[in-house]
């Protein structure tokens, strides 16, 4: 079981959309985005398409979580092409607030000292500490993902 099924809060906070999709092209300007997400410590950036998956009874497993952070910071996914339990682009977007400000989140979350939450683990270690909070799942959509090369991150 994904920390995120623990850890999500239960209601769909649609109302967010816009703000929660910070650093992934939207559905209107489906195409290549610049660096759009972090899963463990590596940009990725997307290939959006126009995609709705919100009324198609998947199973919440069927998706991996992208955790958006607003205007914070980029968003961080759990899983990534490659991994195991990847889920072959099908996301659900979890929008993030920050009740203590950022400061507080990297202070509790940013295990290797970057300067900014980049993994899954950063990510639950600021919601554990209170200084993350997920507040729910706010889009489920489709879209490929592949790692920015070095030279452009």
């Amino acid at each position: 079981m994904h920390v995120k099924r623990i850890m999500s809060a239960s209601a769909v906070a649609a109302g967010t959309v816009g703000t929660a999709l910070v650093g992934l092209a939207g559905p209107a300007s489906a195409g290549v985005s610049g660096p759009a997400f972090y899963v463990d410590h590596v940009l990725y950036r997307t290939a959006a398409t126009p995609t709705d998956l919100s009324g198609t009874g998947a199973p919440a497993h069927s998706y991996d979580a992208i955790y958006s952070f607003g205007d914070a910071q980029r968003s961080v996914a759990e899983s990534a092409p490659g991994y195991r339990d990847y889920n072959g682009g099908r996301w659900e977007v979890h929008a993030m607030s920050l009740p203590h400000g950022y400061a507080a989140a990297l202070a509790s979350g940013d295990l290797d000292d970057d300067g900014v939450l980049d993994a899954l683990d950063e990510v639950t270690a600021a919601m554990v500490a209170g200084d993350a909070v997920d507040t729910g799942i706010v889009r489920w959509f489709v879209c490929t993902v592949n790692k920015v090369p070095a030279s452009q991150s």
